[in-house]
């Protein structure tokens, strides 16, 4: 296992083993296009804001820019928090979107840029917050305006 792959491990183990790198494609790592995470899998809604350092409802406003996540690259958006359901903060932050790897370009929170109300599961790291994974960090909110009882159907 070379040093980055360690690397990933320990930030796994460190919070709580939400990531773990998979097969990749072959050829050498360290390629966005090669690169894979499995990303863990939250039963509920209430799981997500358990694992989670804050949760707003909020809008996407619009893309910020890019930082490196792992081998590969993460869109961060601005954010307009409309209330922090979790943990505090300003009302306005920039949220990094963790990319989904092997090969899937889609982005959640680019999908759901555009004003409308979310819930985002954020974490809080040296370089900024970000989305708890791709999967499962932004929702539509619960009827009463925090996090859904269940996730949405795929």
């Amino acid at each position: 296992m070379n040093r980055r792959m360690l690397r990933l491990a320990a930030v796994a183990l460190a919070f709580g083993a939400a990531v773990w790198p998979t097969g990749c494609a072959p050829g050498e790592i360290g390629t966005e296009a090669e690169a894979c995470i499995s990303w863990i899998y939250l039963e509920t809604p209430a799981d997500a804001v358990e694992q989670s350092d804050a949760v707003v409802r909020a809008r996407v406003i619009d893309e910020a820019g890019t930082r490196p996540y792992e081998v590969l690259t993460s869109t961060t958006f601005t954010v307009e928090v409309d209330e922090w359901i979790k943990g505090s903060g300003e009302s306005e932050i920039v949220v990094a979107s963790l990319p989904r790897s092997c090969g899937d370009t889609g982005d959640s929170m680019a999908d759901a840029a555009g004003g409308e109300p979310v819930v985002l599961f954020l974490r809080s790291t040296p370089e900024g917050w970000e989305t708890l994974t791709p999967f499962q960090g932004v929702v539509a909110p619960g009827p009463d305006g925090g996090a859904p009882e269940k996730w949405p159907e795929p």
